[in-house]
């Protein structure tokens, strides 16, 4: 086998040369976390804490709520934020009622969101407020009817969000880098007053199948105008199970930084659907940040850091400066 092939003489003992893939929506491994873990901790997003049991009833509830505004089966749905607990609930909503996930980068210009919301056909956007001006500009060119606005502090604990409302240059420059006032008349949705007025979906509405579109994941346009990679629920379950042969992690035992970008295909991979899959606590950081992460380590130590040579070396050198513990990683 070694000489068919050979890279299979630098697998670490144990990791499989094949797997079977299972034939099953990505969904099905949030729900499974949900029935066998119930009350660990799915999501610590700077602090604020979601549990899986927790996590998968939100996103029945964001299900319906996308539902009962229109959100169909195959219908393309944009995601234009930063990592953050709305984020996750958002993209396995989308994916539980059969929908097609398009992720975006959302500090792209209005031009860079008009090529890609026309291309993929998304119908509605669901955005951070600070990404709501350009995507409202963009609008026009697009098939975009409905854009839903999510308030990022929301997702915040509720000390650090009362924190935020003080009268100190801290405060107000945190408030500023997390919110914006929206364009005026603009005719939007507000993400959190929909979820929360909205039941849960009916058990029995139809599952996507393994062979359903899930993801529109635009490639990073290094040879020329990024394009839409069209992801199967099947493509990314055997994406998340490979990475769970790879690393041999056990269900329910890591905690994961997820310091990349969910709207990268890195990211998207190892810290949205990989991690879930084997049931880890995700620490979510809206972007990475030497400092949040090292506060999150001394707060919930990581076991996996999925990420790039700088930011290794960066967390090296500020550890080693500060004295803090990273040998759990």
């Amino acid at each position: 086998m070694t000489t068919e092939r050979p890279w299979l003489s630098a697998y670490a003992p144990g990791v499989p040369a094949d797997i079977d893939v299972p034939d099953e929506p990505l969904t099905d491994a949030l729900e499974r976390a949900a029935h066998n873990h119930p009350s660990r901790v799915a999501l610590d997003f700077m602090g604020a804490v979601t549990t899986y049991d927790m996590l998968w009833r939100r996103v029945q509830h964001a299900a319906q709520a996308l539902r009962e505004i229109g959100v169909r089966r195959g219908d393309r749905v944009a995601l234009v934020l930063p990592n953050c607990a709305t984020h996750v609930v958002a993209f396995y909503a989308v994916l539980r009622l059969g929908a097609v996930v398009v992720e975006h980068n959302p500090t792209y210009s209005a031009d860079e969101l008009a090529h890609q919301l026309a291309d993929s056909g998304a119908t509605t956007a669901i955005v951070w407020e600070v990404a709501a001006a350009p995507l409202l500009a963009a609008r026009p060119r697009t098939q975009v009817r409905t854009v839903v606005v999510v308030d990022l502090t929301r997702d915040l604990p509720a000390v650090k969000r009362g924190a935020l409302h003080l009268p100190v240059p801290a405060a107000r420059r945190t408030r500023a880098a997390m919110r914006a006032p929206l364009p005026s008349g603009a005719k939007v949705l507000r993400w959190h007053r929909i979820v929360q007025a909205a039941r849960a979906l009916p058990a029995d509405h139809p599952r996507p199948s393994g062979d359903d579109l899930a993801l529109l994941q635009y490639t990073g346009g290094t040879t020329g105008v990024p394009k839409g990679a069209i992801l199967r629920h099947r493509h990314l379950v055997a994406n998340a199970a490979q990475g769970a042969a790879w690393t041999q992690h056990g269900e329910g035992t890591e905690t994961v930084a997820a310091a990349l970008p969910f709207f990268h295909a890195f990211g998207m991979t190892l810290c949205l659907s990989y991690a879930i899959r084997i049931a880890a606590t995700v620490v979510v950081f809206p972007r990475f940040d030497v400092d949040q992460v090292l506060a999150a380590q001394q707060r919930r130590p990581i076991t996996f850091f999925p990420g790039v040579p700088p930011m290794f070396e960066r967390l090296a050198r500020a550890a080693r400066e500060r004295g803090v513990d990273v040998s759990s990683i």
